[in-house]
């Protein structure tokens, strides 16, 4: 009985050793370092610009490829936007300043079968340590192509000028009406007055 305990909890932790070193086919976040809800007071969004401090390392040996650590020089780009893997473009939304984030980025998500720089091989799951520096907010929400660009209003476009003068037209129409009545109803009350007096 004692060698089937033995052997059970051998297998156990064989098992649990092979299921830590396969690499994972989706998108792992993992939070270092939370900030206190009272204390995040931006949280990250797409369209962004992050300034973030980040070290790469290959998920099946650990091999460091690139940190922005080792050149004492945040990252900066705009989330989103394609400027980076999508590992990233997923995995630092809703960040606060300050946060640590662990990200395992599965191959569909970052450099594919090609690599990246003669040092990420191609097929290769990436790890990244990662801290949140600074947020700048975005004045607008980023544009999200359709693919039909004809939808795209904006307050120079003809048809936001047509409908803005035609309200605006409607308005002065409505308003001199409504003149016209308050002056009536003064006429109409300054003659009952005048038959009061008499």
């Amino acid at each position: 009985m004692r060698f089937f305990n033995i052997l059970v909890t051998l297998v156990g932790f064989i098992t649990f050793g092979v299921a830590l070193t396969e690499p994972p086919t989706e998108l792992q976040v993992g939070i270092k370092k939370r900030i206190p809800a009272e204390k995040c007071l931006v949280k990250s969004n797409n369209g962004d610009t992050l300034s973030m401090h980040y070290t790469g390392t290959l998920f099946d040996t650990g091999v460091k490829f690139d940190s922005s650590l080792d050149r004492d020089q945040p990252f900066v780009f705009k989330l989103g936007q394609g400027q980076v893997i999508q590992g990233w473009d997923q995995g630092l939304l809703n960040m606060c300043i300050g946060e640590k984030r662990k990200l395992v980025i599965p191959p569909s998500m970052g450099y594919g079968d090609r690599g990246a720089g003669g040092v990420i091989p191609g097929g290769a799951t990436l790890v990244f340590e990662v801290e949140l520096l600074d947020i700048k907010k975005s004045l607008s929400k980023p544009a999200v192509n359709s693919g039909d660009d004809d939808q795209l209003i904006t307050f120079t476009s003809p048809s936001f000028l047509i409908s803005t003068a035609v309200i605006i037209g409607l308005f002065f129409i409505v308003f001199k009406m409504a003149k016209k009545q308050d002056i009536v109803e003064a006429k109409k009350a300054a003659k009952a007055e005048i038959k009061d007096k008499k």
